[in-house]
């Protein structure tokens, strides 16, 4: 097996390569089997691996950004048609693996769970035949003399210690000292681990089948109003305005719709706009949508904003209930117990347009580049199309304290305002700020200051 890169973009577009050697580097340096001479890309970026005893492809960071298919990643296990990006905005390819005729390749996993399925149905020695077919001529030259000698070296070790813990095992129960109730107490405590992982799986399934429905991709542009009614240009003819993405959740069937108050007011967060409010300007949306999955963008009016007295990160903002209909109330934990499940899921649309985008089809990013289609109107379009859909991440709670809650689950500028559920399945908390150069202390505000906002 050989990688295989189509370069959409950057100083080798447009060419097609195929790379011989199992170990691909790629950086600016000419050292680099991917030669990429961009300022985004450093010397020694990434790597990509071929892992024989896989029959997969590695691909992992070493000292630049990578993103696959719109995620940014430390190590991914490559699949054909992956689309890669060597640093944020940075050159793009698209991964294929290509095998030359001839080449085999199915990994011990699959050799060994193809013979136990046929053991199933056709008895032992039929599925050692299977086993051994696939050895020979499924595997590595390596691997067929290695596996052999791994078996025999296993099978060893486990006399050995299997001979070592009976002698234990007839030590205790000579001294009497496993009973029948520490028996039952320690196959009880496993099913219960059994019980919570497949809880947990579940929960997974129920956030991205039903509840991921609820998370809107929230864009807004604002403008600034001086005294005389006229708009701030810094330059003659020109207005000023900013533009950004963020995320957010419904929360009930009356509309309301949680976020970060730095995305439903982000003015409040910059401090040269906060020196132009002081002396009377005034900050005006020319525009704020909300964008659910399998809906088009919905108007959000300025006035419908609350956010809190005090300096907590959230806020509220409305749309109809008609608008509403249709889309999944995320459900709040009910008490303050927020993080005391050591499990956290965040959702939400981290780097905004650019994930969507990096998801799309060729054929739609080829009509938005000859239409110079407008954020909004990429928006859209790939609302019309169903192309909007939240990232799902998922790690562990750090962390709680009264105003905050700590957690590894990856996110970044975009995912803000984004829920947290927790390992149950209800929201926990409000994302709210990423850790720089570190993705394991990410920050999310307890639900609870949310439910002040709402109506009882």
């Amino acid at each position: 097996m050989r990688a295989q890169l189509l370069h959409l973009s950057g100083p080798m577009r447009g060419r097609t390569i195929t790379y011989t050697d199992p170990v691909v580097r790629a950086g600016s340096s000419t050292r680099a089997e991917v030669t990429l001479r961009h300022p985004l890309v450093a010397e020694d970026h990434a790597l990509i691996e071929w892992m024989q005893s896989e029959c997969k492809f590695h691909l992992r960071t070493v000292d630049g950004q990578v993103f696959v298919n719109g995620d940014e990643i430390q190590e991914i296990i490559l699949k054909d048609g992956d689309l890669i990006e060597f640093g944020a905005g940075g050159p793009m390819a698209r991964f294929r693996t290509y095998i030359p005729v001839g080449s085999v390749c199915k990994p011990v996993r699959r050799m060994l769970s193809d013979a136990a399925e046929v053991a199933r149905h056709s008895g032992t020695v039929t599925a050692t035949r299977t086993l051994t077919s696939d050895l020979l001529t499924q595997a590595t030259m390596s691997l067929k003399i290695g596996f052999p000698l791994m078996v025999g070296a296993v099978a060893l070790a486990l006399y050995f210690w299997f001979g070592h813990e009976l002698n234990k095992a007839e030590e205790r129960l000579t001294a009497d000292r496993v009973t029948r109730a520490e028996i039952a107490l320690m196959r009880a405590e496993h099913q219960a681990q059994i019980d919570l992982l497949n809880r947990s799986n579940s929960v997974v399934r129920e956030i991205q089948k039903s509840w991921t429905r609820g998370v809107c991709m929230i864009h807004g542009i604002y403008r600034l109003k001086m005294d005389d009614e006229t708009w701030f240009e810094p330059y003659p003819g020109v207005p000023w305005q900013s533009e950004y993405t963020g995320s957010g959740f419904l929360v009930s069937e009356q509309g309301y719709i949680v976020t970060n108050r730095h995305v439903a007011l982000p003015w409040t967060e910059e401090s040269d706009i906060q020196q132009l409010l002081k002396v009377g300007a005034e900050p005006v949306f020319i525009e704020l949508t909300v964008t659910f999955p399998r809906h088009l963008p919905i108007d959000v009016a300025q006035d419908t904003i609350r956010r809190r007295d005090d300096d907590l990160d959230v806020a509220v903002l409305r749309i109809t209930p008609m608008e509403a209909e249709g889309i999944p109330a995320l459900p709040l934990r009910g008490d303050n117990t927020e993080g005391e499940d050591e499990r956290a899921i965040v959702v939400g649309y981290p780097t905004g347009l650019a994930a969507l985008l990096a998801r799309a089809n060729s054929s739609t990013l080829d009509e938005l580049r000859r239409s110079a289609a407008t954020m909004t109107e990429a928006i859209r379009q790939l609302a019309s199309m169903g192309g909007i859909a939240p990232v799902i991440t998922e790690g562990i709670v750090s962390n709680v304290d009264d105003h905050v809650i700590a957690y590894d689950a990856a996110t970044t500028s975009g995912g803000s305002g984004g829920p947290v559920f927790s390992g149950v399945g209800d929201v926990i908390a409000v994302n709210f700020a990423i850790q720089r150069n570190f993705d394991g202390n990410n920050l999310g505000v307890p639900i609870r200051y949310v439910r002040e906002l709402l109506p009882e």
